[in-house]
């Protein structure tokens, strides 16, 4: 599954000789060609920034898998895995997207429960029939009225994602928590784009739907929470230290429920600022999801031995018709970023 902005990168050396500390070097241009100076550079838990030129490098870089992200405020983050097996240096170009102008979605408190909205475009026009999916206790699926608006009444108490989609338009989403008796009234400006959703992302929300409506409130981590470490890196945040580990250890991550990278240094979750996502779930161990619904986001669908669930015909492994069991210990961190 391809995720704008996470890329993945194969370098094949020669096989002669003995691996060395390698020497990487990077440059990171508009799509015009001009360079982009000033941009934070992360590889693993070292720091660098790119010159006048457009130019980073690091020395001293064992062979191996590390994670590398470029960022610069009004540009999308550049996030690549990188998978180095060389003699020589490695020379990596790179190109940062303009990140599209998008209106602040605007979150009021209402005296009724519930939440209620209203989406509309750039031209300041009302929307009818956008999606509206609200992950969470009693949420589920609405369509938008001639009026752009949309309601979910019977949202009364916790954290809400809304997933917000229209042909033509980009996605948003955002956060919304609930008190037991509040309610909120959401504003949505929907801006132009050509990207289409995939059955993956819709699944994706699907499972997310479950663990919000009934997972554990420890097992995430809420805007909320997140708030307060303001441009911390997850990587430094102590609830998901204690979750997945610390520096030096690694983890199983899930990036907005369909990519899932195996054995992630637990150190490149630094990648992400609290303030760049709008949750965070995280696990000890995946079959110790009560909704059964981690697994399903991994490269082979697994199922927990000992649990009683539906298993469908995607969890049964080959020809043989073998389910393949996912054995206890495994701990994962799922990142929903901002859209």
């Amino acid at each position: 599954m391809r995720v704008p902005g996470l890329v993945a990168l194969v370098l094949f050396p020669s096989l002669l000789g003995a691996q060395q500390v390698l020497v990487i070097r990077g440059t990171v241009r508009t799509p015009g060609g001009a360079p982009v100076p000033n941009a934070e550079v992360l590889l693993d838990a070292r720091r660098s920034s790119t010159n006048a030129e457009g130019v980073f490098r690091f020395d001293g870089i064992d062979p191996g898998k590390h994670f590398l992200i470029i960022r610069l405020p009004g540009y999308v983050p550049i996030r690549a895995q990188l998978d180095l097996d060389a003699k020589r240096p490695v020379d990596l170009p790179f190109t940062m997207i303009p990140e599209p102008f998008q209106l602040p979605p605007v979150v009021t408190t209402l005296t009724r429960t519930g939440i209620y909205g209203a989406v509309g475009d750039t031209a300041h026009q009302p929307l009818r029939g956008v999606r509206v999916e609200a992950a969470g206790v009693n949420g589920g699926v609405k369509f938008t009225d001639s009026l752009g608006g949309f309601a979910f009444p019977a949202a009364d108490r916790g954290v809400y994602l809304l997933r917000i989609t229209h042909p033509g338009h980009a996605e948003r989403r955002l956060t919304v928590e609930l008190r037991p008796g509040e309610g909120r009234q959401v504003i949505v400006v929907l801006t132009p784009s050509r990207t289409v959703a995939s059955r993956a992302d819709d699944q994706a929300f699907e499972a997310l739907h479950s663990r919000l409506a009934f997972g554990l409130h420890r097992e995430r981590m809420v805007p909320s929470e997140l708030e307060r470490y303001g441009g911390q890196g997850l990587c430094d945040l102590p609830k998901v230290a204690a979750e997945v580990g610390r520096s030096g250890s690694t983890t199983t991550l899930i990036l907005n429920g369909v990519t899932a990278i195996m054995e992630f240094p637990v150190a490149s979750l630094c990648a992400w600022k609290a303030d760049e996502v709008d949750l965070v779930e995280f696990g000890k161990d995946i079959c110790a999801d009560v909704t059964q619904t981690v697994g399903q986001s991994l490269p082979v669908p697994t199922w927990c031995s000992g649990r009683t669930r539906t298993v469908t015909r995607s969890m049964v492994g080959g020809s043989t018709g073998r389910i393949r069991a996912q054995p206890g210990g495994a701990n994962y961190i799922i990142i929903w970023e901002k859209r």
